[in-house]
């Protein structure tokens, strides 16, 4: 055999090991690149990796739906505990007013005398109510407000509905005694 046969087939073995073939033709050199796009799967290779996007863009807008469905719902909420504080304000300020006409009526007999003390008497456990009331608003607000945790604001509707329903029930027994004194 020649000297120059063997070099040149020495020289082709080192260029076949030296060169790792890969799909990817920005490694393995000139043979890598020529062996991946001529075999197609350098092709394939920019297939999956499109694929990967796109699944990873699927997933960043449903994660943007979710993030906005989130932000509506936490505003709605945020709206609802807002309107709730608006009605305690105003069953308040109702409580306040009937509270100063009940110390303005001058009542004649014992009878009535009686009737006042059990009426101030039920006005201020309707207006600690009222206070605790609020008290669990501002607490319900500062964790976050109705959509951290919905069960709270309901509760807390219910026992303002029970406050507005008691305050009728004062406003009605005040008038009569009223009706009684004059």
């Amino acid at each position: 055999m020649n000297t120059g046969t063997i070099l040149i087939g020495v020289l082709f073995l080192f260029l076949q090991t030296s060169c790792a073939v890969s799909d990817d033709p920005r490694q393995g050199g000139l043979a890598g690149y020529w062996y991946g796009t001529s075999s197609g799967k350098y092709e394939e290779r920019q297939q999956r990796k499109l694929s990967q996007v796109e699944e990873e863009k699927r997933a960043n807008q449903d994660l943007t739906e979710e993030s906005e469905r989130l932000d509506t719902e936490r505003a709605i909420q945020d709206r609802k505990l807002a309107q709730e504080q608006k009605q305690v304000r105003r069953l308040e300020r109702k409580l306040s007013n009937l509270n100063a006409n009940i110390n303005k009526l001058q009542v004649k007999s014992a009878k009535q005398r009686q009737e006042l003390s059990t009426l101030k008497a039920q006005m201020q456990k309707t207006q600690q109510s009222l206070e605790k009331q609020k008290a669990a608003i501002v607490e319900l607000d500062a964790q976050g407000g109705s959509a951290s945790d919905p069960d709270q604001a309901r509760v807390l509707e219910i026992e303002r509905d029970r406050l507005a329903d008691e305050y009728r029930k004062l406003n009605e027994y005040y008038q009569a005694l009223s009706n009684a004194v004059h």
